[in-house]
């Protein structure tokens, strides 16, 4: 199987559109977000610790392999990867016995856990090569580049006014959250503003040290929305892979593109006025404050901030 493509960012940033960009390539497999390691959230170590044990026991494997294809409502395996529903490959029965041999075999790390998993289902759906939103986060690249020198991690920003914004109204977090205590909606969206500011800042530091990596590289949402087919290119080219027309149009066909957690519609194109809906919804004190504290570094991820405080 050839290195796999990853794609990193923080939550928000527009992640579905990329994958479903590179996948609109036929000769790349898309995998849904797994969730596998994550800062702050409940991931797959977690899943081995509170479900399963000690992998150095083959009982425990079988345990974990057991839970895994069961597709168990189980919230430690946090993503809609561990669904499998859109995994045709599934259906194979030697799918499963491959990986369970792999892994019996392996040295049961979180690398060949994780190798077994997305190079068999690769190979078995009739691809050579995968794409997928993981980790959420920049900070485990390091961990990607160790297991995949070769890979190519695709590491995508945008403006953290605009990622702020969205992460208040998060379908898959702060607006379950607000549902379950209504009378703390001002405070949990306030509070959600300010982690997302957080996250901006770290993560900018992040890439300043990662930026050196030649199978590494920085995307920024808005350039392509201004300039679809030129950052494209760029991407297909980065990534090696074809350029074809379909990428143009991401959200239609099999690839659909998630609804907007700021206007509330799903977009049917790449549309460069969604770099801008956030201005619709965000306060003057809180645009305020967040540019105040992320302009140094949205500058090391290239925006020229006087542009963007417009």
């Amino acid at each position: 199987m050839e290195d796999p493509i990853f794609i990193v960012g923080l939550p928000r940033s527009g992640s579905t559109l990329w994958q479903n960009i590179i996948a609109s390539n036929p000769k790349v497999l898309r995998l849904a977000e797994m969730h596998f390691l994550n800062p702050w959230h409940k991931d797959f170590r977690s899943f081995l610790r509170k479900h399963v044990g000690d992998l150095s026991n083959d009982t425990n494997v079988e345990k974990m392999l057991e839970l895994i294809f069961s597709k168990a409502a189980l919230t430690d395996l946090h993503g809609p990867f561990w669904h499998f529903g859109n995994i045709e490959a599934l259906n194979d029965p030697s799918l499963q016995t491959q990986i369970r041999r792999r892994i019996l075999d392996s040295d049961r790390s979180l690398e060949s856990v994780f190798k077994a998993l997305i190079e068999d289902i690769t190979r078995v759906s009739g691809y050579d090569r995968c794409c997928l939103k993981f980790p959420v986060y920049v900070n485990h690249v390091p961990e990607l580049l160790e297991w995949y020198p070769k890979c190519k991690v695709v590491h995508i920003t945008r403006d953290p006014r605009a990622i702020a914004v969205s992460k208040t109204n998060d379908p898959g977090g702060t607006a379950k959250r607000i549902q379950r205590h209504p009378r703390l909606a001002f405070a949990l969206k306030k509070v959600m503003l300010l982690f997302a500011t957080i996250q901006y800042i770290w993560t900018s530091k992040l890439y300043c040290k990662y930026k050196g990596f030649q199978n590494y590289r920085l995307f920024r949402y808005e350039d392509l929305l201004f300039e679809p087919e030129k950052i494209i290119k760029e991407l297909c080219d980065f990534v090696g892979i074809d350029f074809v027309p379909e990428m143009l149009a991401p959200q239609r066909g099999n690839q659909k593109g998630q609804t907007s957690s700021v206007t509330g519609k799903k977009q049917e194109r790449i549309n460069k006025e969604a770099a801008y809906h956030w201005k619709n919804v965000i306060s003057p004190f809180d645009k305020k404050v967040i540019t105040m504290l992320t302009r140094n570094s949205m500058r090391r991820f290239g925006y020229d901030v006087a542009t963007y405080d417009l």
